[in-house]
């Protein structure tokens, strides 16, 4: 049996706090790496890891401009979870390396001038060369509805996703009763005013 038909074998019976300690303090204790953003379903899998070992290694993927506020969240969030190895990436490590697949988070990037986004793809392979296990959290784009499995190989790397079955109130939830911060652009108020002249005002894809 592989690692993978031996962690996909077992990974039905755990939970998702479960399966993460399994992976990360047993079957890939010290080879285990966890990307990100701050999308609450990232920071509800940050909290989880945490709470497991916050010496995990964390990427937080960034691509485009970052608005203040995104930065100022970034650090409280660091600081609330006591997160100790933790890193910035722009995603720009294209080259694959020998008999290995691309390995790739998928985001939304600001444009700094104009009330526009574009869809970018945030290449990770030489901060993934030293791991063997990669739990991918960014949550930027819909899951494959063909990806009904926590765990999958990807090259050489299993590569897991957390939260494939939580639900958006889940996810809300489980923010709510351990008092994480939402982003402060997730968190909306009544409807502003109509002004007298269209205004235009930046989204933040964090």
């Amino acid at each position: 049996m592989s690692i993978f038909q031996e962690i996909r074998s077992i990974s039905p019976e755990l939970s998702t706090p479960d399966l993460l300690r399994f992976l990360i303090k047993e079957r890939f204790a010290g080879k285990t790496l966890v990307t990100a953003s701050l999308r609450a379903p990232s920071v509800a899998v940050l909290k989880l890891i945490a709470d497991i070992d916050p010496a995990t290694p964390v990427v937080f993927c960034v691509r485009g401009f970052q608005f203040p506020e995104s930065s100022v969240y970034r650090k409280r969030i660091v600081e609330l979870l006591g997160l100790e190895n933790v890193i910035l990436s722009d995603g720009h490590e294209v080259d694959v390396l020998p008999g290995d697949h691309d390995h790739s988070e998928r985001m939304w990037a600001e444009n700094r001038d104009l009330p526009t986004r574009s869809f970018e793809i945030v290449h990770l392979n030489q901060t993934l060369a030293p791991y063997s296990c990669w739990i991918s959290s960014v949550y930027h784009m819909p899951r494959s509805p063909q990806l009904t499995h926590r765990v999958e190989v990807e090259g050489r790397l299993i590569r897991v996703d957390p939260l494939i079955r939580w639900t958006k109130d889940e996810v809300g939830a489980f923010m709510r009763e351990h008092k994480l911060p939402f982003h402060p652009r997730a968190v909306r108020q009544k409807p502003a005013p109509a002004l007298e002249k269209p205004s235009f005002f930046p989204s933040y894809h964090y």
